[in-house]
């Protein structure tokens, strides 16, 4: 009993850290779809901290909260909702990747590498 509170309590500061880390990390941010992502990141730690949290305050003073018989509802509640603004996530990676990805780009600049024998001298001259 007394490792899983130690383990419990750990996992707790870890996550109050990691948001504080978050929190300082987007003040440094400009305004933005990157800001913004941080935002989304945020919300989902800031759910399995509260997860957490709740496991801890249950491990330490034993409490059980029933909800129609159902002892561990109310914290899958959090994850739940941490999953969800996952997925918010990572749609937002998406439209960020949509914003910066420069995949397309480069196969076509590998590609006029390819086409241009001029490019391929040049860049056989510089090494």
């Amino acid at each position: 009993m007394v490792h899983i509170i130690i383990i419990s309590i750990t996992t707790v500061i870890f996550g109050i850290a990691s948001l504080l880390l978050i929190s300082r990390a987007r003040n440094r941010l400009s305004e933005g779809s990157i800001r913004k992502y941080m935002d989304n990141f945020a919300i989902c730690l800031a759910f399995i901290v509260i997860f957490s949290v709740w496991q801890t305050a249950r491990s330490i003073f034993g409490i059980s909260i029933d909800v129609e018989d159902l002892s561990t509802y109310p914290e899958y509640i959090f994850i739940v909702f941490a999953y969800v603004a996952f997925v918010v996530a990572s749609f937002r990676v998406m439209k960020i990747s949509e914003e910066f990805g420069f995949k397309e780009d480069g196969r076509k600049i590998v590609q006029i590498i390819k086409e241009n024998p001029s490019t391929q001298k040049t860049r056989r001259t510089k090494k």
